[in-house]
């Protein structure tokens, strides 16, 4: 059973908004080139983007260069203010048949954590996410919310803590919570030794 605990502050450990990626992983993620190619549809600069989702322009500037990674809400704040819908990052291009060893990388925020798409292109009204968590994985120090009705998380291998506004929810192997993902929450490893893995579905798809 999952336990909870009354939560009066935060804990886990982040940066800013997110971590230093190292360069074999930056090819997987390919947020920066996202980020960096719609700013400048848009003809915005590195201020004023910055500036309107509240990040440095340091930071936004290793975003786009794939050497920083940021957190949830930072990508979601950035999406908002780029106008990128958030659901586009859940959207995949792979065929009915997802295998294990031929999953989508999703282009996702967080500290040391790889999202892998579970779902095909078919599916549109469900995402499905396999999330590996290094130990100490976070998914940033800010709480975010999604645009959708209900979220599953069952917790694989390992253990995962779900935290909510004054709310700490600790997932071991087996377990599973779901919940409202428009509830604002974050989510992290507190292991300092062992990867967690989770399964994520959300329906619909986040708009």
């Amino acid at each position: 059973m999952a336990k909870k605990t009354a939560r009066d502050k935060k804990t886990g450990r982040t940066g800013q908004g997110g971590s230093p990626l190292q360069p074999q992983q930056a090819a997987d993620y390919f947020i920066g080139g996202m980020i960096r190619q719609r700013r400048k549809e848009l003809s915005l600069t590195l201020e004023a983007v910055a500036s309107a989702s509240g990040v440095a322009i340091s930071f936004l500037s290793e975003i786009e260069r794939d050497q920083s990674s940021p957190s949830v809400a930072t990508l979601i704040k950035l999406c908002t203010v780029l106008g990128i819908p958030v659901g586009s990052l859940f959207q995949s291009n792979q065929a009915v048949v997802v295998r294990a060893d031929a999953r989508e990388r999703m282009r996702y925020g967080g500290q040391n954590i790889a999202y892998e798409l579970l779902t095909s292109k078919t599916a549109t009204k469900l995402a499905g996410i396999w999330g590996q968590l290094e130990p100490g994985a976070s998914s940033g120090a800010d709480l975010h919310a999604l645009e959708a009705e209900e979220q599953l998380v069952f917790v694989v291998d390992g253990t995962m803590i779900m935290l909510f506004q004054n709310e700490e929810i600790e997932l071991r192997a087996g377990d599973s919570l779901t919940f409202d993902p428009r509830r604002p929450h974050r989510y992290f490893n507190p292991s300092k030794t062992k990867a967690a893995t989770a399964i994520c579905i959300i329906t619909p798809q986040p708009r």
